[in-house]
């Protein structure tokens, strides 16, 4: 069967109450072929999140009106890898803290690989994309990240808080200030279910814009991140409206210059 992920407004409610909702749908679940695996909370937005299984969209909410007529807003179709590679897991978690699924992304990428293959040769230039890509994991480990993908000269990465995305940005670029090889990084946050029906699908299209758009050495953040930066250790410049390919609007974008 597919999976899908849907999204409530949860505004006024508590987490014993949502908590509760989940209980009850999952006494129903069976009677409409759904399996509900489990859910994140964002109180801050005041979103909740279920993973469901289930024969079709419909079903889920089928499901939600029956066992506390809280229905979801949207519901759209995921890929179980995808959520494994963003949200780190498939079922409830063991110390029963259910986290916010609204994640931060980051784009890295080597600026300039293919022009280090043509100076150093194969064998040193490779040797050299090896050590960046252990450092970039070492680090990834250190804040608290996740390797989404590996998109051949740099990463896709999630960070569940902002600053976690922050901190391991400042910590690449100050490695490599004096190496061979230069990075730009492109920073934004979203919710999973946002415009575009797509699973995360503007907030890492906006990521991976701001990267293109980065100098090398460069952090850009959007407006999102820094937003909820939460710290104010971070030291942002704001670049100005800048219009992205994909996007209807221009959209305020930020450099972070703690990395220098």
């Amino acid at each position: 069967m597919p999976f899908f992920m849907d999204q409530h407004d949860t505004r006024g409610a508590s987490s014993e109450d949502l908590a509760k909702a989940h209980e009850n749908d999952l006494a129903m679940q069976a009677a409409y072929n759904v399996r509900f695996l489990t859910y994140w909370l964002d109180y801050p937005r005041s979103l909740s999140n279920c993973l469901v299984e289930a024969p079709n969209p419909e079903a889920v909410n089928q499901v939600h009106g029956v066992a506390h007529g809280q229905l979801a807003n949207q519901v759209i179709s995921v890929n179980p890898s995808e959520v494994a590679a963003i949200l780190g897991r498939f079922s409830d978690p063991e110390d029963g803290r259910f986290e916010s699924a609204t994640r931060t992304f980051a784009f890295t990428d080597m600026v300039g690989s293919t022009a280090l293959l043509d100076t150093l040769g194969d064998k040193a230039a490779f040797q050299i994309i090896r050590d960046h890509d252990r450092l970039v994991r070492t680090l990834l480990n250190r804040h608290g990240g996740r390797e989404v993908k590996h998109t051949g000269d740099g990463f896709m990465l999630a960070f569940t808080p902002p600053a976690d995305a922050l901190h391991f940005s400042i910590s690449l670029q100050r490695e490599l200030a004096d190496h061979v090889i230069s990075v730009r990084i492109g920073l934004n946050a979203g919710t999973p279910v946002a415009e575009g029906g797509d699973f995360f699908g503007m907030a890492v299209n906006v990521a991976a814009r701001l990267c293109e758009l980065a100098a090398a050495g460069e952090i850009l953040a959007s407006e999102n991140v820094v937003g909820d930066a939460g710290e104010t250790s971070f030291v942002f410049t704001e670049v100005g409206p800048v219009q992205l390919r994909g996007r209807a609007s221009p959209i305020a974008v930020y450099r972070l210059e703690n990395a220098a």
